[in-house]
C-alpha cells in the first residue's frame, strides 16, 4: 500500500508563528541553538516550509529584530496620538514604553542592539524599520521644540541623548542591577519619572 505523504503546511501566518516560536529558543539556547528545522518540527510543518519565509537563520533573526523596531515605532506613535498637545507627556510615556519593552524582551533587544545583527549589513526592511523607530522619537522631540518646551539643539543630538538614557535604564533593569520593587508597576513609573526629570533638568547646578 502506498504511503500518503503528510502535508503539514497549514499555518495561516507561518512567518509570525516562526518568530514567536524562535523567541523562547533564543532565551534558552541563544542564537547558536536556534534552528529553522527544529522550529518547523515544533510547529508541525514540513522542514522546508520555513524557507518560504526565511532563506536562512540570519533572515529569521532579522525578522525578529524588525518586529522589535516596529513595536518601538508603535510606542512612539501611540504616545503622540494620546497626547497630541503635550510633547512633554509624549516623551515621558514613550520613554516608559521603551524601558518596559526592551527590559521585558531581552532576547529581541539583544538582536536589535547587541551586535548580533548589523544595520549596515542587513536587509532593507530591517534598516527601514530601525529608521522609522528613531524617526518616531525624533517626531516627539520636534513637537517639543516647536512648542518651545525643548531646547534648540540639533534634533539628532537630543534623540541620541534621550535614547542613551532610556536604553541604559532598560539594560540596567534587564541585568538585575535595579531593585525589583522599582522595575514594575508604580515602582517603575516612579523610577522613570526620576530619570526623566534628571534628563530634562540636567546635572549642573543653576543659579535661582
Amino acid at each position: 500500500m502506498r504511503r500518503t505523504q503528510k502535508n503539514t503546511y497549514h499555518h495561516g501566518n507561518l512567518r509570525h508563528a516562526l518568530i514567536e516560536a524562535a523567541i523562547p529558543v533564543l532565551r534558552d539556547k541563544g542564537v547558536v541553538g536556534l534552528s529553522l528545522r527544529e522550529l518547523a518540527g515544533k510547529l508541525g510543518v514540513s522542514h522546508g516550509a520555513p524557507y518560504r519565509h526565511f532563506r536562512n537563520k540570519t533572515e529569521l533573526l532579522e525578522g525578529i529584530a524588525l518586529a522589535g523596531y516596529r513595536e518601538l515605532a508603535k510606542i512612539c506613535a501611540t504616545s503622540r496620538e494620546r497626547y497630541p498637545l503635550d510633547p512633554d507627556k509624549q516623551l515621558f510615556e514613550a520613554g516608559i514604553g521603551y524601558v518596559e519593552y526592551v527590559s521585558g524582551n531581552r532576547e529581541i533587544a539583544n538582536l536589535m542592539f547587541g551586535g548580533v545583527l548589523s544595520l549596515q549589513d542587513c536587509g532593507p526592511d530591517l534598516r527601514e524599520a530601525a529608521d522609522e523607530a528613531v524617526a518616531g522619537l525624533a517626531a516627539i522631540i520636534d513637537n517639543g521644540k516647536r512648542a518651545g518646551l525643548f531646547g534648540s539643539r540639533n534634533t539628532g543630538d537630543l534623540v541620541l541623548t534621550t535614547l542613551s538614557a532610556v536604553h541604559g535604564l532598560a539594560l540596567l533593569i534587564s541585568a538585575g542591577l535595579v531593585e525589583p520593587e522599582q522595575t514594575s508597576g508604580k515602582g517603575l513609573r516612579m523610577l522613570c519619572t526620576s530619570v526623566y526629570e534628571t534628563l530634562m533638568q540636567g546635572l549642573l547646578e543653576r543659579d535661582t
